[in-house]
């Protein structure tokens, strides 16, 4: 599609401590093999739109080495880009690194574009989504804004720091605000993805920037609706769709991956989720290894037991190890006789022999990248 641009947002990812303490959500590990922007950019990959830009809030050196030369998810490689946006001035005031202010200081994507729509799709969901449709039916009724939303039974412990939309006794969106687990009940929650007119942005930006210069792109637009500058149309998602804003709810959304019919939810062979390829051997099992009900990514070496556990690129369980209900991260090395139950080791770290990491089911254990115990 030559008239949208699609900006993968990373400004609207939750912040995860400890995960996201030296990375963005989009860019961290997801069933050891993605991350979870890969979600983002292959739904525009298999939506048609070539024209891509990624809207950096920090950490941009992870999001780098993860996307490579960025060919992976570039469906035209004649037409088809990829750009980094990046608001370098704003971190000498970190409350000014709002995605708004990011495209302006990028405003040549605005101004010097021939594209009609701008598509905004979120860094961290993880969602199979088609964006076809939602375009389609936005360019067919003449829209100004598009509003992608997911209803769902309970948000009290879901979707925390999601916008939830409010709506009057009529079906009219009269409000949003952030979800702190103030909703008992079912919700409609705004998954971050929309589509806007290009010029209608420009002309928002031109008449309430100077008003607030910490808006973010959603209050911007929120505003020009309720001013009756620009009406708001919204339509809704069915499908899978998963939100990992706590520690918690990333080991939860993971591991529950490892039921076939979960993952049959998000995973689809027509809709591909595309990731960058590490030229890496296939896993390698000794002769003593028991694994079950696991994820085994390339260039591991599984010499002890995996049971119910993620296990990325390059790691290594040693003779007589036992990992449990855990995600391991690439890199690590659990040596002979190690225990890691209920656990998320990071990139790097090295569970020394005989050591034992044991958290519980609902308290998992986090251990630090490169650490050594």
């Amino acid at each position: 599609m030559k008239n949208v641009i699609g900006l993968v947002n990373f400004h609207t990812a939750p912040e995860v401590l400890p995960i996201t303490a030296s990375r963005p959500l989009g860019s961290t590990s997801y069933l050891g093999r993605y991350a979870f922007c890969d979600f983002a950019l292959s739904n525009l990959c298999n939506s048609g739109i070539s024209q891509v830009g990624l809207l950096v809030k920090d950490h941009q050196r992870s999001i780098l080495k993860h996307l490579g030369n960025m060919s992976s998810w570039v469906i035209n490689t004649k037409i088809g880009h990829q750009r980094i946006l990046y608001n370098e001035p704003a971190h000498r005031d970190p409350r000014l690194n709002t995605d708004l202010n990011n495209l302006v200081e990028n405003d040549w994507l605005l101004y010097d574009s021939s594209a009609e729509y701008l598509l905004f799709v979120p860094s961290h969901l993880v969602v199979s989504m088609d964006l076809r449709p939602y375009l389609k039916n936005h360019v067919a009724e003449n829209r100004a804004i598009t509003l992608v939303a997911s209803k769902q039974r309970n948000v009290k412990s879901a979707f925390l720091g999601s916008k939830v939309l409010e709506f009057d006794a009529q079906g009219t969106l009269v409000d949003a605000n952030t979800n702190a687990g103030q909703y008992p009940g079912p919700a409609s929650v705004y998954l971050d993805t929309l589509i806007v007119n290009r010029h209608l942005l420009i002309e928002l930006i031109q008449k309430y920037k100077a008003v607030n210069p910490l808006l973010d792109i959603f209050s911007l637009l929120l505003m020009g609706y309720k001013d009756g500058v620009a009406p708001i149309a919204v339509e809704y998602f069915d499908g899978f769709v998963r939100s990992p804003d706590t520690f918690h709810h990333y080991m939860d959304y993971s591991l529950e991956m490892l039921d076939k019919h979960k993952a049959d939810q998000l995973f689809n062979p027509q809709w591909p989720i595309y990731t960058l390829t590490h030229d890496t051997p296939p896993a390698l099992y000794g002769v003593d290894a028991e694994v079950s009900n696991s994820y085994v990514s390339n260039g591991a070496r599984v010499q002890g037991k995996v049971f119910n556990s993620i296990i990325a690129r390059n790691v290594i369980v040693g003779k007589g190890a036992i990992v449990k209900n855990s995600i391991i991260f690439s890199s690590v090395k659990i040596n002979d006789g190690a225990v890691v139950e209920n656990a998320l080791i990071d990139k790097y770290a090295i569970i020394e022999r005989e050591h034992t990491i044991k958290g519980k089911a609902k308290d998992p254990l986090y251990v630090a990248q490169g650490a050594i115990l």
